[in-house]
Protein backbone atom coordinates (compact mmCIF):
# COMPACT_ATOMS: atom_id res chain seq x y z
CA UNK A 1 0.00 0.00 0.00
CA UNK A 2 0.99 3.13 -1.17
CA UNK A 3 1.95 5.90 1.81
CA UNK A 4 -0.69 7.89 0.83
CA UNK A 5 -3.31 5.69 0.74
CA UNK A 6 -1.70 4.32 4.22
CA UNK A 7 -2.70 8.10 5.65
CA UNK A 8 -6.02 8.11 4.14
CA UNK A 9 -6.70 4.64 6.02
CA UNK A 10 -5.78 6.13 9.29
CA UNK A 11 -7.17 9.86 8.82
CA UNK A 12 -10.78 7.65 8.36
CA UNK A 13 -10.21 5.23 11.17
CA UNK A 14 -9.73 8.13 13.04
CA UNK A 15 -12.52 9.99 12.09
CA UNK A 16 -15.00 7.17 12.70
CA UNK A 17 -13.96 6.80 15.94
CA UNK A 18 -13.99 10.40 16.76
CA UNK A 19 -18.07 10.38 15.02
CA UNK A 20 -18.48 7.38 17.23
CA UNK A 21 -17.50 9.07 20.56
CA UNK A 22 -19.71 12.18 20.49
CA UNK A 23 -22.87 10.35 19.35
CA UNK A 24 -21.95 8.06 22.35
CA UNK A 25 -21.32 4.70 20.78
CA UNK A 26 -21.16 2.20 22.33
CA UNK A 27 -18.06 0.86 20.07
CA UNK A 28 -17.40 -2.59 22.26
CA UNK A 29 -20.88 -3.68 22.00
CA UNK A 30 -20.78 -2.75 18.80
CA UNK A 31 -17.38 -4.94 18.01
CA UNK A 32 -19.05 -8.08 19.28
CA UNK A 33 -21.79 -7.77 16.81
CA UNK A 34 -21.45 -10.74 14.58
CA UNK A 35 -18.43 -11.83 15.86
CA UNK A 36 -17.22 -8.36 14.77
CA UNK A 37 -18.22 -8.06 11.30
CA UNK A 38 -20.66 -5.46 11.95
CA UNK A 39 -17.69 -3.30 13.27
CA UNK A 40 -16.11 -3.96 9.77
CA UNK A 41 -18.95 -3.36 7.41
CA UNK A 42 -19.13 0.13 9.09
CA UNK A 43 -15.20 0.61 8.89
CA UNK A 44 -15.24 -0.13 5.20
CA UNK A 45 -18.50 2.10 4.81
CA UNK A 46 -15.94 5.26 6.15
CA UNK A 47 -13.47 4.20 3.84
CA UNK A 48 -15.36 4.62 1.25
CA UNK A 49 -18.01 7.35 2.33
CA UNK A 50 -18.17 10.20 -0.46
CA UNK A 51 -19.01 12.63 2.41
CA UNK A 52 -15.75 12.64 4.44
CA UNK A 53 -15.67 16.85 3.84
CA UNK A 54 -18.77 17.20 5.63
CA UNK A 55 -17.83 14.92 8.29
CA UNK A 56 -14.73 17.14 9.03
CA UNK A 57 -16.87 20.33 9.66
CA UNK A 58 -19.37 18.30 11.29
CA UNK A 59 -16.88 17.56 13.68
CA UNK A 60 -14.99 20.23 13.57
CA UNK A 61 -18.54 22.35 14.47
CA UNK A 62 -18.53 23.33 17.88
CA UNK A 63 -22.24 23.72 17.85
CA UNK A 64 -23.02 20.13 16.33
CA UNK A 65 -25.75 18.41 18.31
CA UNK A 66 -24.68 15.12 19.44
CA UNK A 67 -27.44 13.72 16.58
CA UNK A 68 -25.98 11.54 14.30
CA UNK A 69 -25.61 13.51 10.85
CA UNK A 70 -27.98 12.55 7.88
CA UNK A 71 -25.31 12.57 5.50
CA UNK A 72 -23.40 9.46 7.35
CA UNK A 73 -23.74 6.24 6.01
CA UNK A 74 -23.59 4.45 9.03
CA UNK A 75 -26.02 6.72 11.12
CA UNK A 76 -28.48 4.23 11.72
CA UNK A 77 -25.84 1.61 12.93
CA UNK A 78 -24.40 4.11 15.42
CA UNK A 79 -28.37 5.38 16.64
CA UNK A 80 -28.98 1.81 17.49
CA UNK A 81 -25.89 1.19 19.39
CA UNK A 82 -25.77 4.38 21.24
CA UNK A 83 -25.21 4.35 25.16
CA UNK A 84 -28.05 7.38 26.14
Amino acid sequence: MRWWMTRRVERQATRMHEVMERLDVDAAALARVRQGQAYAEARARCLTCGTSDRCLRWLDSRSASSEPPEFCPNQRLFEEFRKT
